[in-house]
């Protein structure tokens, strides 16, 4: 299959999950992090066949019921979703999908011929909307998924500015008890949703500036609230996952392709990997691989 299946394939995605579950819009970002992983060459030559087999894999196994449509170009897609995507900028939403999903479908389209319609402006304008009344996402304390209102909590202040170098840091140095992690993935959606604000803060500035950092801070201030609330705050060595997780090495794109963990095995490489390059920093410390798969 050439890249431009698997983008269209991607659009559809987007629009048959507006239609029902807009968590399945996740494949999509999951396919466009391995196209951007293969075409930006963030990864060595000879894990191509392996990426590659993940893609078709991905796509076979949630196969959209029809084709993307492709027809007349709708004006000013840009301008409006990143316009509707500011208007609630000051509160967190689903962990930060609203932004995630919209970064990848328009890095994708900047990077392409493939034409945004009306047909899936409609449908990411549904979702971004979906994902803004879902409230901020759970978050696991004490073995359970709560929601905690960001309104409600004490302010930490915690504010910087958000950077390749800083995202990558708060990665790695952010703590908060491994079970929790596993609970909820919301260290690495830190991960995700910043390296999605960096990126659009380059490309749409008119419009995100630092307007998308607010909810980025609000989702901070929830988890070190939520560390507060937790009884069990000591990281055992043993509840580390012995498989070492490298998405520079064979084994870890052979461990996503039994398992992707609903793609974030690819976006996590992805964005871990891109904000690597932007830093100019060496990507051989993967260590924070282990708490966030």
């Amino acid at each position: 299959m050439d890249i431009d299946f698997y983008r269209k394939w991607a659009c559809q995605k987007m629009i048959e999950s507006s239609q029902g579950n807009i968590w399945e819009g996740h494949w999509a970002c999951a396919v466009l992090a391995l196209i951007n992983l293969l075409e930006e060459k963030l990864v060595p030559a000879s894990l191509e066949d392996l990426i590659h087999e993940n893609l078709a894999k991905t796509v076979d196994e949630h196969a959209n019921e029809q084709q993307y449509r492709v027809n007349k170009e709708y004006e000013g897609f840009t301008d409006q979703i990143m316009r509707l995507l500011v208007q609630n900028h000051d509160t967190c939403h689903a962990l930060g999908h609203d932004v995630i999903y919209t970064f990848y479908l328009l890095n994708m389209l900047s990077r392409s011929d493939i034409p945004a319609t009306a047909e899936l402006f409609d449908a990411l304008e549904k979702i971004v909307n979906d994902f803004a009344s879902s409230g901020p996402g759970f978050v696991t304390v004490n073995g359970e998924n709560i929601v905690i209102d960001p309104d409600g909590i004490p302010n930490t202040g915690l504010r910087f500015q958000l950077t390749p170098e800083t995202v990558l840091d708060l990665l790695h140095n952010f703590q908060r008890p491994l079970q929790m992690e596993k609970g909820d993935m919301q260290l690495g959606h830190l991960l995700t949703h910043g390296h999605a604000i960096v990126e659009m803060k380059q490309v749409s500035h008119k419009y995100v500036h630092d307007n998308l950092d607010p909810a980025f801070y609000a989702r901070i201030n929830i988890l070190i609230y939520a560390n507060t609330l937790e009884i069990n705050r000591v990281e055992s060595d043993s509840a580390f996952t012995e498989i070492k997780l490298n998405p520079l090495e064979p084994s870890y794109w052979e461990q996503a392709l039994a398992d992707s963990r609903h793609g974030h095995y690819y976006k996590y490489a992805y964005s871990y990997l891109r904000l690597c390059r932007l830093s100019g920093r060496s990507t051989s410390d993967f260590r924070s691989f282990q708490r966030i798969l």
